[in-house]
């Protein structure tokens, strides 16, 4: 028997003879449909501030009070606001676990986040404060604590995707041995629904769609041979602008894990993106022409791509080469 997703996933969703510029669609399904690639859609952002907010989540995280409160006080320092689920609803808003990912002061590149934790206590805003102050600073600090963040966007109210698909994954990693509410979180928009289920590892600071158990473990355990999981990685969001994004994600298909393990810098002066680190005591660059790709519509969920007001374009990279 053949469902109504089955039907919609063999629509050409650019060819409106075949009812695909005009049926509404999940945003999942129409990516799908169309192959989009998801390489380079992870945005750019010196951090994350993960933040125990009580379900249900409004559609915008930052219209909460906690994220009317916190706004101000991270937005100028481009760290981005992630609601968090957890595990269970605790008795005391004070011990809510707050958690910061933030890019080392003054570091050129990107290397990893530091990741430091508290508690809400009396004053969210002094704790936020307190862990900004802390990642400030160069030498170790009481609110250190290195571990491993999952995070997979359930955000049901931003996008039916994420609340269906991402929610069916969340449960899925938690029957596996994920901890919910320890190394695994529900967490708000992290952008890219089309590409739902989606998820974020942190503090290592990668983005990946069309996400279930088996790519979660494998990005996780850096597991297997990286080209099985090419073409769902969105990016690292450590690195800046799409074109660097797109040149890691080559190389990465060249050379595997291990790249996520170096301290990277990039840039892209227009045509060229390079992309460099130090391994055993020697630099070394690999560089690519990025050009634009297809330009497509990014229709809202439930919205025929004819009526999309949003667009996305991909990347394409060729003449791929170690300098």
């Amino acid at each position: 028997m053949t469902t109504s997703t089955e039907a919609a996933s063999r629509l050409d969703p650019l060819d409106p003879g075949a009812g695909g510029g005009r049926q509404s669609l999940r945003c999942s399904d129409y990516a799908r449909a169309a192959s989009l690639s998801p390489i380079a859609t992870s945005g750019s952002y010196d951090g994350y501030l993960l933040v125990e907010i009580p379900l249900p989540w409004p559609r915008d995280v930052g219209d909460t009070a906690e994220g009317a409160a916190l706004g101000p006080l991270i937005g100028p320092l481009r760290y981005r606001l992630q609601a968090v689920a957890a595990a269970e609803p605790k008795a005391d808003p004070r011990e809510r676990r707050v958690i910061l990912h933030a890019r080392p002061p003054g570091e050129a590149g990107f290397g990893g986040y530091r990741r430091l934790e508290s508690r809400v206590g009396d004053s969210l805003t002094g704790t936020v404060a307190a862990l900004i102050g802390a990642a400030a600073g160069r030498s170790g600090s009481e609110f250190d604590s290195p571990a491993v963040d999952v995070l997979v966007c359930t955000h049901g109210t931003r996008d039916s995707c994420c609340g269906r698909r991402g929610a069916s994954l969340a449960a899925d990693l938690a029957a596996a041995g994920f901890k919910a509410g320890e190394n695994l979180w529900r967490t708000s928009h992290m952008g890219g629904h089309r590409f739902a289920p989606t998820f974020m590892v942190l503090p290592q600071g990668t983005v990946w769609g069309f996400a279930d158990v088996g790519l979660v473990t494998r990005v996780v355990e850096q597991a297997g041979d990286f080209t099985d999981a090419a073409g769902r990685y969105r990016g690292c969001p450590g690195l800046d602008g799409p074109q660097v994004q797109a040149l890691e994600a080559a190389v990465l298909d060249r050379v595997g894990w291990r790249l996520l393990a170096t301290h990277r810098r990039g840039s892209f002066d227009g045509t060229t993106a390079q992309l460099s680190w130090q391994e055993d005591g020697q630099t070394v660059t690999w560089a690519g022409q990025v050009s634009r790709g297809r330009t497509l519509p990014a229709p809202a969920c439930m919205e025929p791509a004819s009526a999309a007001g949003k667009s996305e374009t991909e990347w394409a990279v060729t003449a791929l080469h170690r300098r």
